[in-house]
């Protein structure tokens, strides 16, 4: 996690534990962001509405149909997502929930001694879940389930039972978390209309959101009757519900509910049938690529035949519509490259050729590709589990950052003579440039990854002009760890978008919230006031992915660039520093 404490080799209690601008979880902050969204709650609602999607669907009559077969055929809908990047080795599952910096380099006497930002490069330590692999059966079995989602205007599909999953099978409970009650008893919770004795709420002169806690089941139900004073504690639980419940078990519980009132009678059992349609169907828009796997999407057209068979053609169009989308919104970014070219330069190019101000917006066209593809619960469950495998565009993010550090470093060392001081100092020189304009277009990542390189231990110790250091000291001003990084918090809070945070801070106050706080209450049921503090920093990060930068891309300076590959190792470059400046201020021998 030393991608997360490149602020430095600081310690930090739970108590000291800064949400927006500095300030611990509070009423504040909750009407802060509740204010927020009220600004947006009446569009947001329309567009997420069923009844909208009644308005803007057409027939299903239109040329897209439906058809449901009982043929072995099987054409399956498969991942062609790349692996990630290898990382270094993995702690084990009991050690958690435990912050351990990382191992100190040694250090030997600088000339810039003020600066303590320790070298950003990730130590990332995920704990290896053992996933259960779907069972893939002969294309001859006619009784296995079969999704053909290849042709946009036709979904082909067979059907047969399955057996019921465990309703609360995503729930982990590890050290900070007591023990699940056994809620298999609780099922009919989904069929109760007023399920306010399940909740927990807050006490008279308490300050906060409402609700505290609660039955899983409970929790769910209560977010399907958003209103104009709910709106937020939907948000919140759509945020962080994977934290309890995977989106599977989700849909398959508003599956459930809908099915249960759908036929009824009564009008209010009618409109919370429309209310878990509404739901399931805002689930479905906000699935990750992960998310969509064979089981999962084989449910959910499931769940479109029994539309069809009900006469509900609105209703099963508006969900099927979603289905597709999802599903080609992960083929296409599953065939997308990450931004780079393949131009020949006709000269060896410098990092002195270019214009800083021009440097500064590629690299920060890089980023930008690469923030957008996070999807926040990538965010959530690295700080819950630190398993890059069910975060790969986080960890493809971080280790472009570590990239980045180790290629700046290495373009100055790589003057390693005596006589090429001063091509050194040209080198840092360019390097604060362009941090002063990575600072301008709100370029913290990039920002942070060169300053990292700068004030890493193999380039610090060497002698540097006084007006280098000073500059130095007063760029690291802006990651000063005192007051929980207060000075940055606020810059960022500042800060309009578009804009690409350092995650890193992101991920240690998730971490920390995560470590502070039990999963559950006392009684057995969801903490929903951890999942509230969750959503508090995430939300922060989403707004800065709702506007991209508008910069032309450059292919002389991405073919450059060459995606910050040519660097040197950590060794190699402690090897050349001290071949620069030996230990001790002695010389080196002379050949």
């Amino acid at each position: 996690m030393a991608y997360m404490e490149m602020f430095g080799n600081c310690s930090h209690t739970t108590n000291d534990f800064i949400s927006g601008l500095g300030t611990r979880h509070s009423m504040a902050a909750y009407n802060s962001m509740q204010a927020e969204w009220q600004q947006h709650e009446m569009a947001l609602t329309t567009t997420q509405s069923c009844s909208s999607m009644v308005h803007t669907m057409t027939s299903l009559h239109d040329g897209t149909s439906i058809s449901i077969s009982m043929s072995p055929t099987i054409k399956e809908v498969t991942n062609h997502s790349s692996l990630p990047p290898a990382l270094p080795p993995k702690r084990s599952r009991s050690t958690r929930s435990t912050v351990t910096p990382p191992p100190i380099s040694p250090k030997p006497a600088i000339s810039m001694q003020s600066l303590h930002t320790p070298d950003p490069v990730i130590t990332s330590t995920p704990v290896k879940e053992i996933k259960e692999e779907p069972v893939l059966t002969d294309k001859n079995d006619k009784a296995s389930p079969v999704l053909n989602l290849n042709n946009n205007n036709n979904v082909t599909l067979d059907v047969s039972p399955r057996p019921a999953s465990n309703p609360l099978s995503s729930i982990s409970v590890d050290e900070n978390t007591l023990e699940l009650r056994d809620i298999e008893q609780d099922d009919g919770i989904l069929d109760e209309l007023d399920i306010n004795k399940h909740l927990v709420f807050k006490k008279t002169e308490e300050d906060g959101p409402d609700i505290r806690g609660g039955h899983p089941d409970a929790l769910l139900i209560h977010a399907t009757k958003a209103n104009k004073h709910d709106f937020l504690y939907q948000e919140a639980f759509l945020t962080t519900y994977r934290t309890f419940m995977s989106p599977l078990e989700l849909i398959r519980k508003l599956h459930r509910r809908h099915q249960r009132f759908s036929c009824s009678p009564d009008v209010v059992k009618q409109r919370a049938a429309r209310e878990a349609f509404s739901l399931l169907v805002r689930v479905v828009s906000d699935l990750t690529m992960s998310d969509l796997d064979d089981v999962l999407l084989q449910t959910l057209m499931e769940f479109v035949q029994q539309l069809v068979c009900s006469g509900d053609l609105t209703m099963a169009k508006a969900l099927r519509v979603k289905i597709l989308e999802k599903h080609q919104l992960k083929q296409m970014q599953s065939a997308q490259p990450i931004l780079s070219s393949l131009s020949v330069s006709t000269k060896q190019a410098s990092l002195l050729d270019f214009k800083s101000e021009q440097i500064a917006e590629q690299m920060t066209l890089l980023d930008a590709e690469l923030f957008m593809k996070i999807e926040i619960p990538e965010v959530l469950i690295w700080a819950q589990e630190q398993n890059e495998e069910r975060s790969p565009n986080l960890t493809r993010f971080t280790e472009h950052f570590n990239k980045m550090s180790y290629w700046a470093r290495s373009r100055i060392l790589e003057h390693r003579m005596e006589n090429e001081a001063k091509d050194r100092e040209k080198y840092v020189v360019k390097f604060i440039k362009i941090m002063k304009h990575l600072r301008k277009i709100n370029n913290f990542n990039s920002y942070l990854a060169l300053l990292s390189a700068l004030d890493s231990a193999p380039i610090r110790r060497l002698e540097w002009q006084k007006h280098i250091t000073e500059g130095l000291k007063e760029y690291c001003a802006l990651i000063d760890s005192s007051s929980s990084f207060r000075a940055y918090r606020q810059a960022l809070a500042e800060t309009q978008p578009p804009c690409i945070p350092y995650i890193g801070l992101v991920l240690q106050d998730l971490t920390f919230v995560h470590i502070g706080n039990s999963d559950l209450l006392p009684d057995g049921t969801i903490n929903f006031s951890k999942r509230w503090q969750q959503f508090n920093i995430v939300e922060n990060m989403k707004r800065f992915k709702k506007c991209t930068y508008s910069f032309k891309k450059n292919e002389r300076i991405i073919t450059f660039f060459n995606n910050f590959s040519d660097f040197l190792c950590e060794e190699a470059m402690w090897q050349i520093s001290e071949s620069i400046k030996p230990r001790g201020g002695k010389k080196p021998p002379q050949n």
